[in-house]
């Protein structure tokens, strides 16, 4: 769906009054009335007007798949040009509705365990289709009598590569006409943007943001992240500390754990040493297999200690869920690998 601004012009051209986008508005995203036709309040010209001018999804939905234990359930979407993103819904016990949503068409930053940086990078996607993969989400859960809870741009490429367009897919999932999402329900997370974070740091939503830290020395983390060639640890770390100081939001490090790369206990004691003292709070990600050579997770007992330690240095940490493995759902599996058959809902 585009912009409330370019749906008012849309209206305006058409000759409508401006009542009729309230209307509009209103049977779409409150009522999830994709079918224009049902939207009684409109005049039938109008409607079929409206099809033409105003399609409700600026991406084709082309597979829609569920996990086995039905707690993940992953879309894959064509875009303009042809290429393919990905989005995925987690179930959570409490009754919570996550959605992860993509920035990019594949992804430029190299990230040596990720599946999707072996992608060939696309492109930049637009406002208006990184809007309609939670819009997708929305009408879907509608039906069920349900409703999104959390927004996390933690999908297919790096947010804040795609910036200006990814602050205002977030303004047009907090405004009160579309699908009213508290700014405070959505998470922005970056590898490591440094120019990114200033940035955010002035805007006037309070959104959350993560950073995918996974290792807490330079070396490390150049060895496994090609962005930290461009922005040391250090200067990370100060935005960061900028960030919280200006905000007083605290800020998630997400910490995928590599066997053998960044999982030994001295390196949770130099984790503990840089996270000390920060508004930040410490995610732990087991990682999820891929077809990455030499990368593996590591074992359950390793997370164990390295969390362990964390929390004997006072640092507040969590280990992740891990939700959608048997789809390629999971955190660093999006890569348009969908060997399984469609689920009964697709669309």
């Amino acid at each position: 769906m585009k912009t409330i601004k370019e749906v008012s012009e849309v209206f305006q051209k058409l000759g409508a009054p401006k009542f009729r986008v309230k209307q509009f508005l209103h049977a779409v995203f409150k009522e999830g009335k994709t079918d224009y036709h049902k939207i009684q309040v409109l005049p039938v010209e109008l409607k079929q007007q409206l099809i033409e001018a105003l399609p409700v999804l600026s991406i084709k939905p082309v597979l829609h798949i569920v996990s086995s234990k039905k707690n993940t359930e992953k879309a894959l979407f064509e875009i303009n040009g042809g290429q393919k993103v990905e989005a995925v819904l987690m179930r959570y016990k409490d009754g919570r509705n996550s959605i992860c949503i993509s920035s990019q068409a594949g992804c430029q930053m190299g990230c040596k365990f990720c599946a999707t940086g072996t992608m060939k990078f696309g492109r930049n996607l637009t406002a208006e289709e990184i809007f309609d993969q939670v819009f997708y989400f929305h009408i879907h859960l509608l039906k069920q009598s349900e409703s999104i809870s959390n927004i996390v741009y933690m999908g297919m490429g790096e947010p804040f590569m795609n910036y200006d367009n990814v602050l205002e897919s977030v303004r047009m999932l907090n405004h009160p006409d579309y699908l009213n999402l508290a700014a405070r329900r959505i998470t922005l997370s970056t590898s490591g943007i440094v120019d990114g974070i200033k940035k955010l740091t002035d805007e006037p939503l309070q959104v959350n943001l993560a950073l995918s830290l996974h290792a807490p020395t330079q070396p490390m983390r150049e060895s496994i992240m090609p962005v930290a060639r461009r922005w040391k640890i250090d200067e990370l770390l100060d935005s960061i500390n900028a960030y919280t100081a200006k905000t007083h939001r605290r800020v998630s490090f997400e910490y995928v754990m590599l066997n053998g790369i960044n999982d030994q206990p001295e390196t949770a004691e130099e984790l503990a040493k840089i996270s000390n003292g920060k508004l930040t709070h410490i995610n732990i990600i087991p990682y999820n297999s891929t077809d990455i050579a030499g990368i593996t997770g590591s074992e359950k007992t390793n997370i164990i200690k390295f969390k362990n330690i964390l929390q004997k240095n006072g640092i507040s940490v969590t280990v992740r869920v891990t939700m959608g493995q048997d789809i390629a759902a999971a955190c660093g599996q999006l890569a348009n690998k969908n060997k399984q058959k469609q689920d009964e809902r697709t669309k």
